[in-house]
């Protein structure tokens, strides 16, 4: 019971990062395109680089959270970093200062991802887990329709810059949240997964956290967001085109609608991943990965590109849950799953940094359609790789502790 309080700041928290983790989002392509005029290929380069230099530094932040002794303080501060990287680039929106804003931004997220999940580890346990993950992304996901709502009517009532300033002001409450859950409330020893049962079947085991299913499982996630990350990119580029001022209200609509998907999503995939192995209900989100890609091509209405984005919620509402779940598995009582995380976050970044060069490049010499068939293909080679070469990592079952506010 003592540990209610830190468990709803965790919700407030898994609600409100949104609002900040990610600056102003897919919102800063808008801002490029329209506000600052720049091509694809510009856009795409920006996303690049940016993104590299975040995700290098991905691994050494997962294996920092597994040091930390205050991971709420951690989270907070990282978030301040966020929102004062979002003001430099609100106060001076030239290439370098975008640039160097987004990579502050991908540096600082990296810390606050793994420690999110490493807090909620070792605050519910691993009999909890997989509900308490489906719990977090749900709450994400609708903490991102409210940023994305919330930030497309600012930007269109009051222009492009008011985004910025409203990112900045969201800041606020989720350090608060964050901040908010004791740290005495968290078992330190779980939270970087350095728990083991030795009767538990599956396990890796001590030093075995580099078992070879955590190097299929990071290549299948590179090749997932090679192919995922600059679709909807595509797809902002394109609305931006067709409708002018109004491609805030368009994409906060693609946000929204992906999102209230995923919310219903995770939730389910939290519970069904108690029960069923975990292969079987992740293959799912690779499968509609192609399907989305291929669809593209044939729809160019911007109603039509913005329903779309269903699979985009099927697709993610899976991946944020499986990812963090099979990491937990292969990374059991090694004490590396903070360092696990950022391993795979690290080929996740990789990926969605070369898919924005990539589709960028690709659609500025060929055009949009090239780019989503290009994206459909490597969608489909993730499948057939995961399918194929990823063994399952679910360990026995284990049964529910009987009394569990912090589930919830």
């Amino acid at each position: 019971m003592s540990k209610t309080r830190s468990v709803h700041a965790l919700d407030a928290l898994a609600f409100l990062a949104p609002d900040v983790q990610g600056g102003i989002g897919p919102f800063l392509v808008i801002f490029m395109s329209t506000a600052l005029h720049w091509d694809a290929g510009r856009v795409g380069t920006v996303m690049f680089a940016s993104a590299l230099v975040g995700l290098l530094l991905q691994a050494p932040a997962g294996a920092l959270v597994d040091q930390v002794r205050s991971m709420p303080r951690w989270i907070a501060g990282s978030l301040g970093v966020i929102a004062l990287s979002v003001l430099a680039m609100a106060l001076l929106p030239t290439y370098p200062v975008i640039l160097l804003g987004q990579s502050v931004i991908g540096v600082a997220a990296a810390i606050v991802a793994p420690a999110l999940a490493a807090v909620s580890l070792g605050l519910v346990g691993r009999n909890h887990m997989e509900l308490r993950l489906g719990r977090n992304a749900a709450l994400t996901a609708a903490g991102t329709v409210t940023w994305a709502v919330s930030t497309g009517v600012i930007g269109h009532l009051f222009g492009p810059r008011s985004m910025f300033v409203y990112a900045i002001a969201m800041g606020i409450p989720a350090m608060i949240a964050a901040l908010s859950i004791r740290n005495a409330d968290i078992d330190a020893k779980l939270a970087r997964g350095a728990d083991r049962d030795n009767e538990t079947e599956g396990n890796t085991g001590g030093e075995r956290w580099y078992d070879r299913r955590l190097i299929v499982l990071c290549v299948c996630a590179f090749l997932f967001h090679l192919a995922n990350a600059a679709m909807l990119t595509l797809v902002a580029q394109q609305i931006s085109q067709v409708t002018g001022n109004r491609a805030t209200l368009y994409m906060s609509a693609s946000l929204v609608v992906t999102q209230l998907m995923t919310i219903g999503i995770g939730l389910a995939v939290g519970r069904f991943a108690q029960k069923l192995p975990r292969k079987p209900i992740f293959l799912v989100a690779f499968a509609v990965l192609p399907v989305r890609g291929l669809l593209y091509l044939t729809v160019h209405q911007p109603i039509a590109l913005v329903a779309l984005q269903v699979l985009d919620g099927i697709g993610a509402g899976i991946f944020g849950v499986m990812l963090i779940l099979m990491i937990g598995d292969l990374t059991r009582g090694s004490g590396r799953f903070n360092l696990g995380q950022g391993i795979a976050a690290t080929a996740v970044g990789a990926g969605a940094a070369f898919s924005n060069l990539l589709a960028g490049t690709v659609a500025k010499h060929a055009g949009y359609a090239s780019s989503f068939i290009t994206l459909a293909a490597i969608a489909a080679l993730a499948l057939a790789l995961f399918a194929s070469s990823m063994r399952e990592t679910r360990v026995r079952k284990q049964m529910p502790e009987v009394s569990s506010v912090i589930t919830v």
